[in-house]
C-alpha cells in the first residue's frame, strides 16, 4: 500500500454582496496559498458585477493558477429578475439564497470530474442553503463569520434571546442598566438591546427580515466548524468560544491583512469592487499632511435622505478638514446626491469626493487621521489594522453594535449623540463639525489614534507566522487536509 495526500479542496460561498464576497474571496486566496484547491461560488447576478464579460473568470483563474493559486470560479442562477434590487429588496434577496441549495448540488457534481474530491463547503454566515449542499454531498460545513465574535454570538442566539425578552427590541429602554445582556455565552462584554440586529427593531414578529434572520440564526448552529475574521487580541482568546457546540471556532483575521501586507506589484488582484475605483484620490492624499484627513465611507449597501447628505456636507464644511469622501452614484436612496449650492467650490482642494475609493490604500496612507463610517465589519476591521480612529455612523444590521464597541469598549471610535437615541434622528451639521473637529485637532482624537495604533500591532502580528490567527489557521490546515487524505494500494 502507498500513502498518498490529496489537496484538500474547499468550496467557498459567499452571501451575493461586495461585504460579503470580499473577505470570502481573500480567504480563498489563504487558502489556496495553503495548498487548497478552492472553488468559490457566486450567484450569477453577483459573477457579472465582478466579471464584466464570460471569459474574465477563467482568466483570473489562470492568472492565479501562474502564481501557484488553484481557484476555480463557479455561478448559479439566483432566480431573480434581471431588474430586481438585490440587496436594496433585502427580505426577496434573502428568500432567493435560501433557495440555491439544490443548484449548488448540482453544479459542483457536474464538475466534480475537473477538481479533487470535496473536503469542506466554506460558507458564509449568512447562506442557510449551505446545510443542504454539505448535507447533501456528506461534507463538513464550516460557517464563516464575517462578524467580530461578540456580534457573531449574539446573531447566533437569536432564539434564546427571543424568549427570554429581549426580541423585539424597545430602543428606549435598551441602556437601561435591568436589559443588560449577560445570558449569552463566551467571554463578552454584556451587551445592551440596540447592540443586536436593527431588523429585530421592528415589533411585528411575521416582518418578513425578522423572520429571515431569525431562520438563518438557527442554521448559522449546524456547523462542523466555524470561523471568525477576527484576531484574539482583539475581543479576547476565549470569545470565540461562545460560537462553538463542540466543534473548533477559530479567529483567524484580517483575512484580507496577509494579502495587503505581502502584496506585489506581480500578484494577481481579484477585483471584487462594484465600482470603479477613483485612483487619484491617492495622488490628491499625498498632498496632505500626516493624518489630517478624514476619510468619509458608508460603504457599498447604505443609503441615506437628500436632507441628511446636505447636512453632512455643511458639517463636513464648517469643520475646515480636508476630508476624502465617497459619494455612491446610489447613496441617495438609490440616486445621486445633491450638495447644497456652491459646495464643491467653497470647499475647493481641501475636500476630494470621488464615486468610490480603493479604501485599503486611502486607509493605510500617512496623511488619513480618521474614518467617519457606517462601522460596517469590514471597514471596521480595516480601520483597526491600519490605526486609524472611527467616528461611528451606524445605519442597520449590526453596525450600532461595531460603533458602541469602538467607542466604549476597544476605545478608538466617537459617535453621533443623537443616533445612539434615535437611529432615524437628522443629524446636524452642528454637530457633524463638533464631533469631526474633536477627532481631527482635539485631544481626544490624539488619545484614539495612539489606542488604535496598538491595535493596528497586533492585528499584524496575529497574521504573521507564529501569530494567534496564523497559528489558528494552520489548526483549520491542518484538520482539512488529514480529511482529505486517503490511502490508496
Amino acid at each position: 500500500m502507498a500513502s498518498i495526500t490529496r489537496p484538500p479542496h474547499a468550496v467557498v460561498v459567499p452571501f451575493p454582496g461586495q461585504g460579503h464576497v470580499n473577505p470570502l474571496m481573500h480567504f480563498a486566496k489563504i487558502l489556496a496559498a495553503r495548498g487548497f484547491f478552492v472553488t468559490f461560488i457566486n450567484t450569477d447576478r453577483m459573477e457579472q458585477r465582478i466579471f464584466k464579460t464570460p471569459n474574465d473568470s477563467a482568466a483570473v483563474s489562470h492568472q492565479l493558477l501562474q502564481q501557484g493559486l488553484q481557484i476555480r470560479f463557479l455561478a448559479v442562477y439566483d432566480g431573480l429578475p434581471p431588474d430586481h434590487g438585490g440587496v436594496q429588496a433585502i427580505d426577496e434577496y434573502f428568500l432567493a439564497t435560501q433557495k440555491l441549495g439544490p443548484a449548488m448540488v448540482r453544479i459542483l457534481r457536474s464538475t466534480a470530474n475537473e477538481a479533487p474530491q470535496i473536503t469542506c463547503i466554506v460558507t458564509d454566515c449568512f447562506m442557510a442553503c449551505t446545510h443542504h449542499v454539505a448535507t447533501s454531498l456528506a461534507v463538513p460545513r464550516v460557517v464563516f463569520w464575517t462578524y467580530c465574535a461578540s456580534a457573531a454570538i449574539a446573531l447566533a442566539n437569536s432564539r434564546t434571546l427571543m424568549d427570554k425578552g429581549y426580541i423585539p427590541i424597545n430602543v428606549k429602554e435598551a441602556r437601561r442598566p435591568e436589559n443588560l445582556i449577560t445570558c449569552l455565552p463566551g467571554k463578552i462584554p454584556p451587551l445592551i438591546p440596540t447592540d443586536l440586529q436593527t431588523f429585530f427593531r421592528v415589533q411585528d414578529t411575521a416582518d418578513p427580515m425578522f423572520q429571515v434572520i431569525m431562520y438563518e440564526s438557527e442554521i448559522q448552529n449546524e456547523a462542523d466548524y466555524v470561523l471568525i475574521n477576527v484576531f484574539e487580541e482583539l475581543e479576547g482568546p476565549e470569545a470565540a468560544e461562545g460560537l462553538s457546540k463542540g466543534y473548533p471556532a477559530l479567529p483567524i483575521g484580517p483575512v484580507f491583512l496577509p494579502d495587503f501586507l505581502q502584496s506585489t506589484k506581480s500578484s494577481v488582484s481579484v477585483a471584487t469592487s462594484l465600482w470603479e475605483e477613483d485612483l487619484d484620490c491617492i495622488k490628491w492624499l499625498q498632498t496632505k499632511a500626516l493624518s489630517s484627513v478624514l476619510y468619509v465611507s458608508f460603504g457599498s449597501i447604505a443609503v441615506m435622505s437628500m436632507k441628511q447628505l446636505q447636512e453632512l456636507a455643511l458639517g463636513l464644511e464648517a469643520s475646515e478638514q480636508p476630508f476624502l469622501w465617497v459619494l455612491r452614484p446610489d447613496i441617495a436612496e438609490g440616486k445621486a446626491a445633491v450638495l447644497p449650492e456652491g459646495f464643491t467650490e467653497r470647499i475647493g482642494e481641501r475636500g476630494r469626493i470621488v464615486q468610490w475609493a480603493p479604501q485599503l490604500k486611502v486607509l493605510s496612507h500617512p496623511s488619513v487621521g480618521g474614518f467617519l463610517t457606517h462601522n460596517g465589519w469590514n471597514s471596521t476591521l480595516e480601520s483597526i489594522s491600519f490605526g486609524v480612529p472611527m467616528i461611528g455612523w451606524p445605519l442597520w444590521a449590526e453596525q450600532f453594535h461595531n460603533c458602541r464597541f469602538c467607542k466604549e469598549v476597544w476605545k478608538i471610535g466617537m459617535d453621533f449623540e443623537s443616533r445612539v437615541e434615535n437611529e432615524n434622528a437628522l443629524v446636524s451639521r452642528e454637530e457633524v463639525e463638533m464631533v469631526v473637529r474633536a477627532m481631527m485637532e482635539g485631544p481626544q482624537g490624539n488619545e484614539l489614534r495612539k489606542n488604535a495604533a496598538r491595535l493596528k500591532e497586533a492585528a499584524t502580528k496575529a497574521v504573521m507566522a507564529g501569530g494567534s490567527s496564523y497559528r489558528n489557521l494552520d489548526k483549520f490546515t491542518r484538520d482539512m487536509t488529514a480529511r482529505a487524505n486517503s490511502v490508496i494500494e
